[in-house]
């Protein structure tokens, strides 16, 4: 078998109307397809990342994410570049979000750490 990469990673979300602002408006990504049958969901991309964001408004992940993100390190993360990473750590506070961790050095860069609206664990990662 041979595969190409990843095509998408699927988050939940309670709110898809609040997800979408976040993804869109602090992330920087842009919608590419909207779905109404089954499930409400939506693709993101940006880069060579593409996100499936499912909106599920009585599902409560909070406690796995956390369970998971603790002892399992489960997380998402999005590459940057060096020459934009400080900016992008200014740009997350401005939006007022809060940096669980980092600035930190990990591997051949750094990172730096925060959550969702929905507490998905999310990562930004520079290598040197």
């Amino acid at each position: 078998m041979k595969l190409l990469g990843i095509d998408h990673v699927a988050l939940n979300v309670s709110d898809l109307d609040r997800a979408e602002t976040f993804y869109t408006e602090v992330l920087g990504f842009e919608v590419t397809h909207r779905f109404s049958r089954g499930l409400r969901h939506l693709m993101l991309a940006t880069g060579n990342a593409a996100i499936a964001l499912f909106e599920s408004p009585e599902l409560d992940t909070r406690p796995a994410l956390q369970h998971l993100s603790e002892t399992g390190y489960l997380h998402l993360a999005f590459k940057a570049d060096r020459k934009h990473f400080e900016a992008i750590v200014e740009e997350l506070k401005r939006k007022n979000v809060v940096i669980d961790s980092g600035p930190v050095r990990r591997g051949d860069g750094e990172s730096i750490y925060f959550n969702d609206p929905d507490f998905n664990h999310l990562e930004i990662h520079c290598s040197d």
